[in-house]
C-alpha cells in the first residue's frame, strides 16, 4: 500500500510518540523531534510505503537517542494485559480452527492504550469479518494432508501482546506442516521481538520461532536476513497479522498463498481495503 495524504500526520504523531518515550530531557527531545520531522518531510511522498518510512525514521531516533527500545515499557504493559485476557478467554485444546482464527484476529485489537473492559468485550464476542477467506485457507490445509513433503508455514507476528492469541492457532496449524513463528530481530514500536517472547514465558510452546532479521513494521525484505528470505521463498503458506504487513506484503510478489488477519485501525488502510474503520478481516492477498 502506498502512502496517502493522511499518512503524513500519522507518521508525524509516531515520531512525537517515539521521541517522548526515549526518556531524554526536554532539550534533547526537541532536537530529536526536529531531526525526525526533517527526515519525514524529506522522504514522504505518495510513492513510499508508510511502514518503510516509519521504520527508518524510528531507527534514526533510536540511534540518535542511544535508546534501543523506546517502547519497552509499553510492550511490558501490553504483554501483561494480553496474558490476563488469555487466561480468561483461552480456547480449549479441542477448539476448531475457525474459532482459533477468530481468537487470533481479535488479538490484533490489543493495544496498551485501550481500556481493559473494552478489550474484554472485544475478546468475548465473536469477530464479525468484513472479508472472510477462511474457506480458502481450509481448502489449502486440506491439500497439505496429501503432500508428500511437509509443507512450510510462515506466521508473521505483529504486536507484542498478540503472541498469546496467536499461540493456539499456531499450534493447530503446526499439525498441517512445519510452522515458523516470525518475530522482529530488533525492537520497533510495540512489535514482538524474540526477547519480548521470552518475557511472555510461552516461547517454548511455539513450534519454532525465527527472526525476520528486520527492525521495521511489517516486512521490509530489503533488510531481511538471508535465512528468512530463503524460508519466505520456500513457504507453502504465509499468514500475517496487522496493518504493517498489509502495507508491505501488498507491494510484494508473494511466493505462496498469503492470508492477512487484522483489524483496520486507521482510515487509510480501511479505505484501501474497502472496509469500515475498526473492521476485522481475514483476507487472502493473492
Amino acid at each position: 500500500m502506498r502512502a496517502q495524504k493522511d499518512c503524513y500526520n500519522c507518521l508525524e504523531n509516531l515520531a512525537r510518540q517515539t521521541v517522548e518515550l526515549t526518556g531524554k530531557n526536554q532539550k534533547q527531545k526537541e532536537e530529536l523531534l526536529q531531526i525526525s520531522l526533517f527526515y519525514l518531510s524529506e522522504n514522504f511522498s505518495k510513492y513510499i510505503i508508510p511502514t518503510v518510512v516509519a521504520g527508518e525514521m524510528q531507527r534514526l531516533i533510536r540511534e540518535k537517542a542511544n535508546c534501543p527500545d523506546p517502547f519497552a515499557n509499553i510492550k511490558q504493559q501490553e504483554l501483561k494485559l494480553a496474558a490476563h485476557l488469555f487466561q480468561e478467554f483461552q480456547p480449549s485444546s479441542s477448539t476448531d480452527i475457525i474459532t482459533l482464527i477468530d481468537f487470533a484476529i481479535k488479538g490484533n485489537s490489543i493495544d496498551f492504550f485501550v481500556n481493559l473492559e473494552q478489550l474484554r468485550d472485544n475478546i468475548k464476542n465473536p469477530a464479525t469479518l468484513t472479508y472472510d477467506d477462511t474457506y480458502q485457507l481450509l481448502k489449502l490445509l486440506e491439500k497439505f494432508t496429501h503432500y508428500s513433503q511437509t509443507p512450510r508455514i510462515l506466521y508473521l507476528a505483529d504486536n507484542a501482546g498478540e503472541c498469546y492469541f496467536d499461540l493456539p492457532l499456531c499450534q493447530q496449524l503446526s499439525t498441517y506442516g512445519f510452522l515458523y513463528y516470525v518475530v522482529k530481530e530488533n525492537p520497533v514500536q510495540n512489535d514482538l521481538t524474540l526477547e519480548d517472547l521470552k518475557e511472555s514465558n510461552i516461547l517454548e510452546h511455539f513450534p519454532s520461532v525465527i527472526s525476520s532479521g528486520t527492525d521495521t513494521p511489517g516486512l521490509d525484505t530489503r533488510l531481511a536476513s538471508t535465512e528468512f528470505l530463503k524460508l519466505f521463498q520456500q513457504a507453502d503458506l504465509i499468514i500475517a497479522k496487522g496493518m504493517g504487513h498489509y502495507e508491505t506484503l501488498t507491494e510484494l510478489a508473494l511466493p505462496a498463498p498469503t492470508f492477512l488477519l487484522m483489524k483496520a485501525k486507521c482510515k487509510t488502510v480501511a479505505c484501501s481495503l474497502g472496509v469500515d474503520l475498526d473492521s476485522y478481516t481475514m483476507v487472502m492477498l493473492n
